[in-house]
């Protein structure tokens, strides 16, 4: 799963949060949300997405 920057196609479901729109394929329609956060440390700078209710991946 990843965050790109796309044009929104005729199946996608659109959220409009703080001005900023988002958007999902309808193949993610299984997913309860998602948490988007953004991180900024010695191995990782960006967003990172991770499905609602799902533990976040660590080494």
């Amino acid at each position: 799963m990843g965050l790109v920057l796309d044009e929104q196609r005729e199946n996608d479901h659109s959220q409009e949060i703080d001005g900023v729109t988002f958007l999902a394929g309808d193949d993610l329609k299984h997913f309860d949300g998602f948490k988007i956060d953004y991180t900024n440390s010695f191995l990782r700078k960006g967003f990172v997405v991770s499905p609602k209710g799902m533990p976040a991946s660590s080494c």
